[in-house]
Parts: C-alpha cells; sequence; structure tokens
C-alpha cells in the first residue's frame, strides 16, 4: 500500500514540501562564502555529507569497496542545505551552463530528465529555452510514465537526456542505451552516469548476487543489479551508437570543483548522437568544444 501512495504526485509534493520547510529553518547553520551551488546559486560554508542511513547500510552489509573509491561521490559535501542538489546534479549544473551559453538562445531544446530530482527539475523547468519534461516507470508526480527500455517516444524527438544512476537498476541495460540512442536527435547528447570505482575496468554482474543484502555487499545498493567498471560501460554505450565524452577537472578546473564541492575523481560521462556526416564539418567549426580549464 505505501509503496502505491509513495509515488503519487500528493504524496511527492508533501514531502518535499516538508524538506524544504526543513532545510530553510537549517540553512543558517551553512551560510558563507567558501562554496556556492550551481544549482541554486547559495553561497555556503559548507555542503552536507551523505545521510547517516547510508553509512549504516554499507556498514552493516559489508560493501566491498572503499567509500574513496567511489567516483563521482563526496560523501562528507554531498548535499546543497539550500536546495538539496547532490554533488553529482551539481557537476551536470556546470556542464549544463556551458551548453546553454553556446547554444543559440532562440533554439528550443528539449530535455527529458529520467528519475528527476527536484533541484534539477525545478532550475531546468525555469529555463525559457528549454522544453522540459520528466520520466518515470514508477512515479506518478512527473510528466511521462515511460518504461527506458521501450520508450514511446519518437525517434530523432528530443535534444538532450540525463539518465543519472538509472542504468544500474536496469536487468536490460544495453537495450535502454540503444532506446537512448534512438530517441536523441542527431547532434543531441545525453548525460549518461553510473556508479563508478575507480579503477574497476570490467563490470561485476552475477545472477546468484540477489538479495538485499548481497547487492549492498557487491553493488553499493539493494536494488542494484551491477557494478559496472568504467571501460566496459563505455564500450557498451559506444556499441548502442553514441560517441562518449569524459569531463573532469581538467576541463572544469580545481577552484570550480572545489567551490561546487565536488570530488577531484569526479568525471562526467556525456553521450552524443553524432550529428549526419554533411554536419559534421559545420558543427565543428562553429561550435565552441569544451577545453580544459587551464587553456581557457
Amino acid at each position: 500500500m505505501f509503496a502505491t501512495i509513495k509515488h503519487q504526485a500528493w504524496y511527492v509534493a508533501l514531502k518535499e514540501g516538508r524538506k524544504a520547510v526543513k532545510r530553510r529553518l537549517k540553512l543558517h547553520r551553512y551560510r558563507g562564502d567558501a562554496h556556492a551551488c550551481p544549482v541554486c546559486g547559495t553561497q555556503l560554508a559548507r555542503f552536507k555529507p551523505v545521510w547517516k542511513s547510508w553509512w549504516r547500510a554499507i556498514a552493516e552489509h559489508g560493501y566491498i569497496y572503499p567509500v574513496a573509491a567511489i567516483e563521482t561521490f563526496n560523501a562528507y559535501a554531498y548535499s546543497c542545505p539550500a536546495c538539496d542538489a547532490s554533488d553529482r546534479e551539481r557537476l551536470y549544473a556546470l556542464y549544463l551552463d556551458r551548453v546553454w551559453a553556446a547554444r543559440d538562445a532562440s533554439r528550443r531544446c528539449r530535455l527529458v530528465e529520467f528519475a528527476p530530482s527536484p533541484a534539477l527539475r525545478r532550475r531546468l523547468r525555469g529555463l525559457p529555452s528549454v522544453d522540459y519534461r520528466s520520466a518515470d516507470l514508477h512515479r506518478r508526480a512527473v510528466d511521462d510514465r515511460i518504461d527506458i527500455t521501450a520508450m514511446r517516444y519518437a525517434d530523432d524527438s528530443i535534444d538532450a537526456i540525463l539518465c543519472s544512476h538509472i542504468l544500474e537498476h536496469i536487468p536490460d541495460d544495453r537495450r535502454a542505451m540503444r532506446e537512448l540512442f534512438r530517441v536523441l536527435k542527431p547532434g543531441g547528447f545525453a548525460i549518461v552516469m553510473v556508479p563508478l570505482i575507480v579503477g574497476l575496468d570490467e563490470t561485476q554482474e552475477d545472477p546468484s548476487i540477489n538479495t538485499r543484502a548481497m547487492r549492498w555487499k557487491h553493488y553499493g545498493d539493494g536494488d542494484h543489479v551491477r557494478q559496472y567498471g568504467k571501460r566496459d560501460f563505455i564500450e557498451r554505450l559506444a556499441a548502442a551508437g553514441f560517441t562518449v565524452e569524459r569531463l573532469g577537472i581538467d576541463v572544469f578546473g580545481a577552484e570550480v570543483f572545489r567551490r561546487a564541492g565536488i570530488a577531484g575523481n569526479s568525471e562526467l560521462i556525456v553521450a552524443h548522437k553524432p550529428p549526419p556526416v554533411a554536419d559534421q564539418a559545420r558543427r565543428a567549426r562553429h561550435a565552441p568544444a569544451l577545453r580544459p580549464a587551464s587553456s581557457q
């Protein structure tokens, strides 16, 4: 019964509203000028660490990897006390700010966010040139109830996609990747992120790891069905047709990461659907590329 209620729009709105009130009441504890959230713009002395229940869960189940080895995860500066944006969501905002700055403001951008985060959703809905849609298979408080492995979106119909920490929950992740490629417009891009471990190249995927306790131990969450290795993850995206771009601290800059509370080992994975061959030379001439921060 509760599993059904928690996905209802009224329940989600009530829960988000209560959290927002609590954040406002406690925000004075975090005010300062050492950091700034790229999602909401709030100046902060510090970010909030990941919730205590997460620490208890990995300790209880004996998670096999050290927390420091988790890529793009700042456990000690995890969420913004003003808007609740996680460190990876703050990284997405840094990238999207650059994309919007380089894009013709008169061109509409159709963007779909799967399993939307409240902080990013609020920000993206407010952009005048973005036609934002939220999507999820189970949640009712979204624009589109969508199975990511069998989407009803038309071919070549979406300019940008946010698919953050979704694929590790899906048994047929390769099919989902092919669907992401199908619905993207040529020249479009998808931010596709999954939990990764620094130095782990091969994906760990074992059908016998099939209980919440075992999945917590091996995959870092009771709902995950695999632990991706980076090389294998990128190869899977490439096999679906994508050109994969990896953007880290060398692109954004150490000071930008520090201000935004983003761990130094963080890396953004952006999957691009190649434009038609006739357009590639023109785009190369006119579209500014993201370069290392030191060369900007």
